[in-house]
């Protein structure tokens, strides 16, 4: 029988000592994988330690265990949560059960109500836990976008990249960005890591048998945001099949909310598998008329492929009308109409490529016209 899994949710230290203590008497049965002083670090920490059950305080600070419990009840329904409280009154306790809780333990306990208010609710809720849970992982699955474009040149890696970085920002979701442009990635350029790990790295030693040995190849670039670096030499792109790359993206997909691939500039077996693969793909294009030729033919390609509107997503970057080119005139060519406008800002874009700094990094990213596009544009992706 596999471990019950236990986050303990009380400020008061002590509490928590004394209930660890506890469980630790039955240590084949019981797993303690995380502690919370409040209810906002419980919600933080449930997707990264994946509890079976929350023991959860009544009276916290920041977000008290009532409101912490609805929120863990719409957003993680599979969780069982059990009021802690010393407080006995019926009333009170309904409004418990009322908010999400599955069933209450009266403070102080001792070892066996505890353990057999912990068994008895696990083994009640248990089947339907696991019908839930199944359901969260179908519905967790990594949402994957692709940033594509038909000319180099574009941006399309720095649009990629300060994406990833500005969806990274919401803590209870966990981004993967991937440099799948084999031949010339330079995402590991434009975060000032050279001499990272890299796709090529895990392919020759051999570490596609599951996430955790995969792990350690990836870059961590904040709590919530990873990365996978492109080789760092052209020629070693024809080393990586499509059957490497189908196994890694199975791999990312169970772990990650959503995976955000910047793709090579072709048409080749590789990228065509991963923007089969994408549940939406950003087609970006600059103001120049060459640009936008070859997104108009990159377009035909994908419709081609069966590509529907609700998958391409057009994205016209460094907009400016000093090219002669007006947003109508853009409309009238793309009939299915623009996705997003990034605004051109040289300066800001290039001190950041020269340093190595994404500009949706700085402190005063969201006084820069770019920054907010691009804020605009993530918060449509989930419309």
């Amino acid at each position: 029988m596999n471990k019950i899994k236990i986050l303990i949710a009380d400020d008061i230290e002590e509490t928590r000592n004394v209930i660890k203590k506890i469980l630790s008497l039955d240590g084949n049965l019981f797993e303690v994988v995380g502690e919370a002083e409040n209810g906002e670090e419980v919600l933080n920490l449930i997707p990264k330690v994946k509890p079976d059950i929350v023991l959860m305080d009544i009276n916290m600070p920041v977000l008290n265990g009532l409101e912490a419990t609805e929120k863990i009840t719409e957003e993680y329904p599979s969780v069982i949560v059990i009021i802690m409280s010393v407080q006995a009154e019926n009333e009170y306790l309904k409004r418990a059960m009322f908010h999400g809780a599955k069933e209450y333990i009266i403070k102080p306990f001792n070892y066996e109500n505890l353990t057999e208010t912990i068994k008895k609710t696990y083994e009640k809720y248990k089947e339907r836990q696991m019908k839930l849970l199944k359901t969260e992982e179908r519905d967790r699955e990594g949402k994957i976008m692709a940033f594509y474009s038909s000319k180099g040149g574009v941006g399309k890696s720095i649009l990629a990249l300060n994406t990833a970085i500005i969806l990274s920002k919401d803590e209870k979701k966990k981004i993967l960005l991937i440099d799948m442009d084999l031949p010339f990635g330079d995402l590991s350029v434009l975060v000032n890591k050279y001499n990272q790990k890299t796709i090529l790295d895990v392919i020759e030693d051999g570490q596609l048998d599951s996430y955790e040995s995969v792990k350690p190849y990836l870059y961590k670039y904040n709590e919530t945001l990873d990365m996978l670096f492109a080789p760092g030499k052209p020629e070693s792109a024809e080393y990586i099949t499509k059957d490497s790359i189908e196994k890694i993206m199975k791999l990312f997909k169970k772990e990650y909310d959503v995976i955000i691939i910047d793709t090579a500039v072709n048409f080749n077996d590789n990228t065509l598998y991963l923007l089969d693969y994408a549940e939406k793909i950003f087609l970006v294009s600059t103001m120049e008329i060459v640009s936008l030729k070859n997104t108009k033919l990159g377009m035909r390609i994908m419709q081609s492929l069966g590509y529907d509107k609700k998958k391409v997503k057009l994205v016209i970057n460094r907009f400016t009308t000093s090219y002669g080119i007006s947003k109508r005139d853009i409309e009238e060519v793309f009939e299915d109409g623009i996705f997003a406008i990034i605004p051109e800002e040289d300066k800001t874009v290039n001190i950041s490529v020269n340093k190595g700094m994404p500009f949706s990094a700085a402190t005063n990213y969201n006084k820069q016209k770019i920054s907010k596009a691009l804020e605009v544009m993530c918060r449509n992706l989930s419309k």
